[in-house]
């Protein structure tokens, strides 16, 4: 009888904090990159994919997404890349944060034994996740990048 008193206040706590926390913002994908781009000076080393080519790179259905942007580097050996995808439901998020962290482990061993800055970039990077956003950020200065990510995130 105790633990289920205390399983019910537990819960009652649970549900009165996330009553009362405040939604997250919803920021345009590609305002977003761009965004997270010109912070670190990056944006004419870039190229915005279109759809195609990002149902081929990441081999997903992009039409699934409720909003999704991804700007690679144009220079010939880099690593360099910004991914957002904003999913519609938990299933579709699930299955796209297997994908980006597939995609990070792949893009880790094209770019073994033979670009080891790359690789470093690649290792210093992480998935980040907001609401349902999942952001993949492969650059130099990835710290300086997540922090532009947090902000946009930012509740007051």
């Amino acid at each position: 009888m105790r633990r289920i008193t205390i399983l019910c206040i537990l819960t009652s706590v649970l549900v009165l904090f996330s009553s009362c926390g405040s939604t997250l913002p919803s920021p345009d994908a590609t305002e977003l990159a761009t965004e997270v781009l010109d912070s670190l000076g990056e944006t004419d080393n870039f190229a915005l994919a279109d759809s195609e080519t990002v149902e081929i790179v990441f081999s997903c259905d992009s039409s699934i997404y409720e909003d999704f942007c991804v700007m690679y580097s144009t220079e010939d050996i880099s690593a360099d890349i910004v991914a957002i995808f904003k999913s519609p439901d938990s299933e579709t998020q699930d299955a796209t944060q297997e994908m980006l962290e597939e995609f990070l482990e792949s893009r880790l061993n094209d770019f073994k034994g033979y670009a080891p800055l790359e690789v470093q970039k690649i290792e210093n990077s992480e998935l980040i996740t907001y609401g349902s956003y999942d952001i993949l950020i492969i650059i130099s200065d990835f710290d300086s990048a997540k922090s532009v990510v947090d902000s946009a995130f930012a509740t007051e």
